[in-house]
């Protein structure tokens, strides 16, 4: 599934990061950022007309836009 497609309150774990779509100098700043596999987060918000979502990730507020989160895999967690 999609970051783009989670819901607020989602708790999720990132399984890939734009393996091929992704220019590397665009993949290297998310990893940077702490985008990274096998990294928990939980979708905190949605931008009003679906342009970006907030996550808490590693302790920090990050907000993307909706086209890097429609490259980032996830799987959502349960319990």
């Amino acid at each position: 599934m999609k970051l783009s497609e989670l819901k607020p309150g989602d708790k999720a774990v990132i399984s890939e990061v734009g393996q091929i779509t992704l220019p590397s100098v665009v993949k290297r700043k998310l990893l940077s950022m702490g985008i990274t596999p096998n990294t928990a987060f939980t979708l905190l918000r949605r931008a009003p007309m679906g342009s970006g979502v907030e996550l808490d990730i590693r302790g920090s507020k990050l907000c993307m836009r909706k086209d890097l989160a429609d490259v980032i895999e996830v799987e959502v967690a349960h319990g």
